[in-house]
């Protein structure tokens, strides 16, 4: 049984497609911080919206908290599922009634319209039910679709992940410590948010070696049966663990592949891009309202 001085209380609870797999690896490079692997555990929604729905989510109690185990000796312990900022009036409760009103949340926020269309990419690049090649039919049907398909990932609702005022506000209105991150913030100048979150957190400043890239976007495979090769388990990729034991190694092969059998995602169309302005606008109002910052140029 985990110790309560070993209980994660520190959550990246979203947006997806946000940046939030690099501010995940990049917090494990602090001395102060324990970051959980698998980074997306989903164990405060998984039971709740299905645990089939999010790969490597944990639905069991013990095996989650065991995943923080090594992170006794820190002071935070920090897991960053993404699906959590939608869904916060099932998260926000159970973060402080198991694990205490002190933790803390960081959110990330992209975006919305940019945030859509990478995270159709995303979803249709490692999902096997992603199935439609066209973004506007995707973002069109995404709420029917997962209400009525009880196997689809949550990361298919394009449009209400992008919804960020209500979720946003529910977490600011109902837990003592959040910190809000925009990610063009992010992107310009990595350091200066990182130390932001050094004095969120109260801990030293360090300076960040951000050299690797993390779960970068922007590709898609060409073939359906290449997808299938590379994203599901089979045969072929069990026998390759066996014949060739190093990791790295089969990274390097994995690359290769991946650089013969995919394509650069084209820009977003501007029919595409007008209709999501229009979708979002009113919301990114709101929330420039909430945080105090106008974000209005979100919506060319």
């Amino acid at each position: 049984m985990a110790r309560l001085d070993s209980f994660p209380n520190l959550f990246i609870v979203g947006a997806a497609k946000s940046g939030t797999t690099s501010l995940h690896n990049y917090l494990c490079q602090h001395p102060d911080i324990f970051m959980c692997t698998p980074k997306e555990p989903h164990f405060l929604i998984a039971n709740e919206i299905g645990k089939d729905r999010i790969p490597i989510s944990i639905a069991d109690e013990n095996e989650y908290l065991n995943l923080f185990l090594k992170g006794e000796f820190k002071k935070y312990r920090g897991e960053s599922s993404v699906m959590y900022l939608m869904y916060p009036e099932i998260v926000i409760p159970k973060i402080n009634e198991k694990f205490g009103t002190d933790c803390k949340i960081i959110i990330m926020l992209r975006n919305p319209i940019e945030r859509a269309y990478s995270g159709f990419h995303h979803v249709k690049r490692y999902n096997q039910k992603e199935n439609i090649s066209d973004f506007s039919q995707a973002w069109n049907i995404s709420e029917q679709r997962y209400f009525e398909d009880v196997e689809i990932t949550p990361a298919t609702r394009y449009q209400k992940l992008g919804l960020y005022h209500n979720q946003v506000k529910a977490y600011l209105d109902c837990m003592k410590h959040v910190h809000v991150i925009i990610y063009d913030d992010y992107k310009i100048d990595l350091q200066s948010e990182m130390n932001k979150i050094f004095d969120f957190l109260n801990i030293e400043k360090i300076k960040i070696d951000s050299n690797k890239k993390y779960m970068v976007g922007g590709w898609q495979w060409k073939h359906k049966k290449i997808k299938a090769l590379m994203t599901k388990q089979n045969h072929i990729k069990s026998a390759l663990k066996f014949l060739i034991p190093f990791q790295s190694l089969r990274n390097l092969i994995r690359k290769s592949i991946q650089y013969r059998t995919t394509y650069k995602v084209p820009e977003i169309k501007q029919n595409d891009r007008t209709m999501l302005n229009a979708f979002y606008k009113h919301d990114i109002q709101k929330l420039s309202v909430l945080l105090g910052r106008d974000l209005n140029h979100w919506v060319k």
